[in-house]
Formats: structure tokens, C-alpha cells, sequence
């Protein structure tokens, strides 16, 4: 009630509109291809590599793009730029509608680029307009995030398969695709049709460098917990299926168990936004993510009879940590400025390995012919997670 109140008195419900409308649009446009992607393969007679380049770039567009998207806040509104990173995915969507091979790969160039922005400067833009509430805040956006994700991949199928049964002259895919567009509307609505105004004027910050930033020990801490978090959620998604499957869980229990993960990960928005006054330091919370993530791992390894409930555990901790990690990069900054170059570094490593990582575990199973190795390779990572989040954790007095 604290919250709305404040929000109410600030007149910035516009703009948090805005900014969740957003966050609706920053993970479905990924997740809403892979459903189709033996439909496209099939029709476009596409191989594996071409077919596995089609999710890779986007993550390498993450990477890439993620420090343009902070240096522009050097002459740019916030807002402005996170429309135009709307006006960006909306453009890849309908180029990859197009049905060629060369538009799948432009769609997805110009998704990344646009996904990228609203990545890098949606923490930004929370540091400067909620101060006070910025775990809470990003809680809801990582939630928004999450049912843009699931609409667009549980949809996807559906509409290829109405859009066969009706005949149109195109392909199924592409209709479906086409449809996806969609869920850019609302915030394209709000844009034009509210004023979205600047609730806090930022300091001035013309002789400010971050020079110092980079020499900071809790920047490289917060950068380096990010990067670690989606290197493993990258690597898990990727491998999970499989791993399952050589425990000798079928093809459709194994991708049940992985929908678990993504279930389990909405469960800390809603946690962290209303509660998280009462569920104690962010030392102890990110304490608690990490340690599922790891005890999920070694339950993978030792009792796969309980998969289900490491895949939920999985999930939930993943997505805590995920959480924790956006917020803190708001709270260890001190200027909008400052956490917008800090979200692009933290970028710009972590989809960097999110894009190698599952490559290279695959090889490591390929040269093993056995997940025992790459499992225990996650072990490590998750214990350096574990270790990189207790460090990075603001102390009380910084919060």
C-alpha cells in the first residue's frame, strides 16, 4: 500500500505502465520461435547448425548491443530510446513474418537489438524514478517478463496449426509469427497515447565518467553474478531435456519437468514484490536462491527418481537469483547513468557466455558420452554463483 501510495503521489503510474508493458515484450520474442523451429527447418530445409543459429543470435545480439544502449543515455532520454528498442523487436517480428531464411536471421538480429535495450535500461530507469522500491519493482517486470514468455511459446503451435487448417497463402509459421507482433501493441499504445513524462530530474552528471565504476570491486561483483546466472540458466535450458532423458525419463516427462522450471520462476516475482520488507537481508535472500540452484544440481546427479521437484527448485532459485541480481545494480550505483552502464556490461558478458556455454557443455558431452562430467561442471558453476552472490549482496547500510 506504501508503494502504490508513493507511485500514486509521484503521477508515475503511466510510466510504470510503460515500463511493464516492456517487460512483456523482453522474453517472448525469443521464447516464441523455438515451438516452430522443425516447421521452419522442414519448410526451409534448413540443418541443425542453421537451424541452432536462429536461437544464437539473438544472444549474441544481446551481447553486442548492450553497451550501445548505454552510451545513447549520454544523449538520449531513457524513455525515447526504450521506444525506439519497441520500434526495433515490432520490426523484427514482421521481417521474420516474411517466411525467406535471410528474414529469420535479420527478424532475430533486430529482436536481439531491441530486447537488448529494454534489458540494459529498464534497471536504469528504475534507479531514477523508484529509488526506494527497486527489488520490488523489478520483481513485477521479471513477472511481466515471464507471462510475455509463456503466452508467445504456448500460442505458438496453436496458430501455425489454425492458420494450416484454414489454408491462408502463407505458411503456418509465418502466420503465427506474424501474430506474435501482437503483444507489442499495448506498449506502442501507451507510448503514443499517454504522455510518459520524467518524474525525477536526474543529477547533473556532465563531468561524470565511469571510469571509476569500472574501478569499483562491488561493480565487478554485481557484473560477474549476472554473467554467472545466465550462463547457467542458458546451459541448463538448453541440456535439461536430454539430461533427463538419459535417466530414462521420456521425451514428453523431460520437457514437462523443464515447463516446471519456467512455473517455479514466476513464483519469486510475486514473493519479493509484497514481502520483501519481511524476508530478512538481500545477503540472506541471495543466499537462499543460490543454495537451491546448487542442491538442485546435485539432486539431478544423485536422486533423478525426484526430478520434478529439482526442476521446481531449479526454477524458483534461477529466477530469485535473476531478480536480486537486475536490483542490485540499481542499489550498488549511484546515478541512472551509472546503473545503465553497469546493465550493459553485465549484458554484454553474461550473453556473451550464455551463447558459448551450452556449445561447449554439448561438446563436453560429446567427448565424454556421458552428462556425469558437465553435471559436475555445473556443481562448480553453482557453488561460484554461490560465492559471487554473497559478495555481491549490498550490505544494510548500502540499501
Amino acid at each position: 500500500m506504501k508503494t502504490v501510495k508513493r507511485l500514486i503521489k509521484h503521477d508515475a503510474c503511466f510510466l510504470l505502465l510503460f515500463i511493464f508493458l516492456i517487460a512483456l515484450c523482453l522474453r517472448g520474442p525469443v521464447t516464441g520461435l523455438p515451438p516452430l523451429l522443425d516447421r521452419i527447418s522442414q519448410t526451409l530445409q534448413l540443418n541443425s547448425s542453421q537451424s541452432g543459429l536462429l536461437v544464437s543470435i539473438p544472444l549474441l545480439a544481446f551481447a553486442a548491443f548492450a553497451p550501445l544502449a548505454s552510451w545513447l543515455t549520454r544523449f538520449f532520454r531513457i524513455e525515447k530510446i526504450l521506444a525506439t528498442g519497441m520500434a526495433l523487436i515490432a520490426l523484427g517480428m514482421l521481417v521474420r513474418a516474411t517466411g525467406s531464411m535471410s528474414s529469420l536471421y535479420l527478424g532475430a538480429l533486430l529482436i536481439g537489438a531491441g530486447i537488448a535495450i529494454g534489458n540494459v535500461l529498464l534497471p536504469s530507469l528504475l534507479k531514477r524514478e523508484f529509488p526506494e522500491f527497486v527489488v520490488q519493482l523489478t520483481a513485477i517486470y521479471v513477472l511481466m517478463m515471464g507471462v510475455g514468455g509463456f503466452v508467445m511459446s504456448s500460442l505458438a503451435v496453436p496458430l501455425s496449426d489454425f492458420a494450416n487448417r484454414i489454408q491462408l497463402p502463407i505458411s503456418g509459421w509465418s502466420f503465427a509469427l506474424a501474430c506474435q507482433a501482437v503483444i507489442i501493441l499495448p506498449a506502442v499504445l501507451v507510448w503514443f497515447g499517454f504522455k510518459i513524462t520524467q518524474q525525477h530530474q536526474p543529477k547533473n552528471t556532465r563531468g561524470e565518467t565511469n571510469s571509476t565504476l569500472w574501478r569499483r570491486l562491488s561493480s565487478w561483483q554485481v557484473v560477474s553474478f549476472l554473467a554467472i546466472n545466465s550462463l547457467f540458466n542458458y546451459i541448463v535450458v538448453a541440456w535439461i531435456p536430454a539430461i533427463l532423458v538419459s535417466h530414462g525419463y521420456s521425451d514428453t516427462t523431460a520437457g514437462l519437468y523443464q515447463g516446471y522450471m519456467q512455473l517455479a520462476g514466476a513464483l519469486p516475482s510475486l514473493i519479493l514484490a509484497p514481502f520483501i520488507q519481511y524476508l530478512g537481508s538481500h545477503r540472506r535472500l541471495c543466499l537462499c536462491a543460490t543454495s537451491l540452484t546448487v542442491i538442485s544440481i546435485l539432486g539431478w546427479l544423485y536422486a533423478p527418481q525426484w526430478s520434478g521437484f529439482w526442476s521446481l527448485s531449479y526454477g524458483f532459485g534461477i529466477s530469485m537469483g535473476f531478480i536480486l541480481g537486475l536490483s542490485f545494480i540499481g542499489i550498488r550505483t549511484d546515478t541512472p547513468k551509472q546503473a545503465a552502464s553497469l546493465s550493459g556490461m553485465s549484458q554484454l558478458i553474461g550473453y556473451t557466455l550464455a551463447a558459448l556455454g551450452p556449445v561447449l557443455i554439448g561438446t563436453w558431452y560429446d567427448w565424454q558420452q556421458s552428462w556425469q562430467p558437465p553435471l559436475y561442471g555445473l556443481l562448480l558453476i553453482g557453488i561460484i554463483w554461490m560465492t559471487l552472490g554473497w559478495f555481491a549482496s549490498p550490505k544494510a547500510e548500502e540499501i
